[in-house]
């Protein structure tokens, strides 16, 4: 039997065992996958253990993805380009590092319907980076088709500011810095992990702004195992709205086709994550 995992911190509420283990039983495939919590600092050791098992791969989620690209063997393309990576495949004894979240969101964004500009993304960290390649805000747009206009403008808001210079519009998470990012913008996407708890909503320092928004604005949160109170607050204002569901499937699909060199059944995937169990 073969291992798969994703690592994250916190990973307790992670979907994609549900997800890739329907797709083992689907297609006959002996292998399990599994959640491993990995504390920030840690993944180094992790990632090493994955490979002296000979495990299939491992998916890498919050907080990890920058700190992945810096650790495999090798990188893809996109992932060079992005700058994050949160897919990691076992070859020939080497970690090789790729990036689904990208074409993960593409596709996911697509099947909302698109959005037009300008666009922001809260957060700068390895999803920020993904979502940025999509909307055009990287170097990996050459390699990514997305769903916004080109021309169209992108901001970028971050507690620390610092981390998305090179990636687009900077703006700090304050009162102003947010009304200045949101106005008259036509989506959003919230990569950070405040969506994760109530708790970490609540600890925000300024709440966003979303009567700035275009009044067919699309909102989007990359969380979804619970809706977000930003989700909550944009379907009360009659707002568009999309959770992560779509892009979890999606680069889910495309991480298993990497580890196990099969097409993946996406139809049974997306039926594991809406079963009950894998809540």
């Amino acid at each position: 039997m073969k291992l798969a995992a994703v690592l994250g911190w916190p990973v307790a509420h992670s979907r994609s065992p549900a997800i890739h283990n329907a797709a083992y039983r689907a297609l006959g495939i002996d292998a399990v996958y599994v959640p491993l919590a990995v504390p920030p600092g840690e993944l180094q050791a992790a990632l090493l253990g994955v490979r002296a098992m000979g495990f299939l791969g491992a998916n890498v989620t919050v907080p990890h993805k920058e700190e992945a690209r810096r650790l495999c063997d090798e990188v893809d393309e996109l992932a060079a380009a992005v700058g994050a990576v949160n897919t990691v495949v076992v070859r020939a004894g080497r970690l090789v590092g790729a990036n689904t979240d990208c074409e993960g969101f593409a596709r996911a964004l697509a099947e909302a319907g698109g959005a037009r500009g300008p666009a922001v993304v809260l957060g700068a960290g390895g999803s920020a980076r993904a979502v940025l390649a999509v909307i055009g805000g990287s170097p990996a747009a050459a390699w990514v088709g997305g769903s916004i206009p080109r021309g169209s403008d992108r901001r970028i808001v971050a507690r620390r500011p610092e981390r998305a210079a090179g990636l687009g519009r900077a703006f700090p998470w304050t009162e102003a810095g947010l009304g200045a990012a949101l106005d008259g913008a036509g989506l959003v996407v919230d990569t950070t992990p405040t969506g994760l708890s109530a708790e970490a909503e609540a600890a925000l320092p300024a709440p966003v702004p979303l009567d700035r928004l275009a009044p067919d604005a699309l909102v989007v949160s990359l969380v979804y195992h619970r809706e977000p109170a930003l989700l909550a607050a944009a379907r009360a204002r009659g707002l568009r709205v999309l959770d992560g569901a779509s892009m979890l499937v999606h680069q889910a699909a495309l991480a298993f086709t990497l580890m196990t060199g099969r097409e993946a059944p996406l139809d049974v995937m997306r039926a594991a994550f809406h079963e009950p169990t894998a809540r």
